[in-house]
């Protein structure tokens, strides 16, 4: 925004920012993608066995949860898709960088949750309902249902140990870390791991109540209740990555923290209106109009926001882009 007798000051790009780093950002990526192909090797194999299982025991809850951890599976192959693109550095076609490619390709994959293992899973469920299947190799769908529980709680222990500690670090409880966390591996590795013991674990307790009872309706209760399940995630983490996709802003609180560290600065007398939105997972662009010392001429406006804009990217690496206008009392009121 153009303020008469002040000039429009670009925005400070910090080449510290942008550069990559080749040693700890380094490691941290090649981490990242040993964790998704790790997991997707996981999914996949405990996929086989389970459709292996649901073939042989004719249970339809054992179907949906093949289902799911296909559907988990296909997640991993977005998301490593996803970190990939977006890690490329901005160019003349997008000089903000392709941060949105991974909500993007995560709303891909929150598609995939919903119909493949929700839409799928809930018509399966229905279907069992009215035409009921015996249920046979009863041991065959335990085992692989145990085994998958177990695997599965040790990856939500490692997932839960994850988030608290980065929530701890973020000052806040880990539910509004989840909330307000714009990196979807986050929200949907520690999702997936959740509905992954809980599905197992319905899929198990309907195995062994038809078993016991000989009473077919648990199976297509169960198999309806983890579809529902699914379909809940999936319109959840759809929901959240469609948010970001559309500039979503930051957490008030983090813009209350940018306006203290502004109203800090020296030469900056006041905040008027600040606002910023993600640009991707580790990136956020700002803008704010500041109140400038009266008296100032118009170098030495130009050298406090230089300098301002300096100090917050050093000090606010998440802070890629910061554009400052410089306002007066007098340009307010009018």
């Amino acid at each position: 925004m153009c303020r008469t007798g002040y000039p429009v000051l670009s925005p400070l790009r910090l080449t510290a920012v942008h550069e990559p780093d080749t040693t700890r950002s380094g490691k941290a990526r090649d981490a990242s993608l040993t964790s998704v192909f790790a997991a997707l090797a996981a999914n996949t194999a405990i996929a086989i066995a389970k459709g292996v299982a649901a073939a042989l025991t004719g249970s339809s809850a054992l179907f949906a949860e093949t289902l799911h951890t296909v559907a988990d599976a296909g997640n991993e192959v977005f998301l490593y898709v996803a970190i990939r693109r977006s890690e490329r550095p901005p160019d003349a076609s997008h000089p903000l960088g392709y941060g949105p490619e991974r909500w993007y390709w995560a709303l891909l994959a929150a598609v995939g949750m919903f119909v493949v293992g929700g839409a799928v899973s809930i018509w399966e469920g229905l279907e069992a309902l009215f035409d009921p299947r015996e249920l046979e190799a009863f041991w065959v769908g335990v085992a692989v249902l145990v085994i998958a529980i177990v695997l599965d709680g040790i990856s939500r222990t490692v997932a839960v140990r994850e988030l608290r500690g980065r929530a701890t670090r973020a000052g806040v409880p880990m539910r509004q870390y989840l909330a307000e966390s714009n990196d979807p591996t986050v929200t949907t590795v520690y999702f997936e791991d959740t509905i992954d013991v809980i599905g197992a674990s319905l899929a198990l307790a309907a195995l062994v109540l038809h078993k016991v009872t000989g009473i077919e309706i648990f199976d297509p209760i169960a198999t309806l209740i983890i579809g529902g399940l699914l379909t809940y995630v999936a319109i959840k983490l759809t929901a959240r990555n469609r948010a970001l996709l559309a500039n979503q802003a930051v957490a008030p609180r983090h813009l209350d923290a940018l306006r203290e560290r502004l109203t800090a600065q020296p030469g900056i007398t006041a905040v008027h209106g600040i606002e910023a939105v993600h640009l991707g997972p580790t990136s956020i662009l700002a803008a704010a109009e500041v109140e400038v010392r009266n008296g100032m001429s118009a170098t030495e406006v130009a050298v406090t926001l230089e300098v301002v804009r300096d100090t917050l990217c050093s000090t606010v690496p998440a802070i890629t882009r910061l554009y400052l206008t410089p306002v007066t009392p007098t340009d307010k009121q009018a």
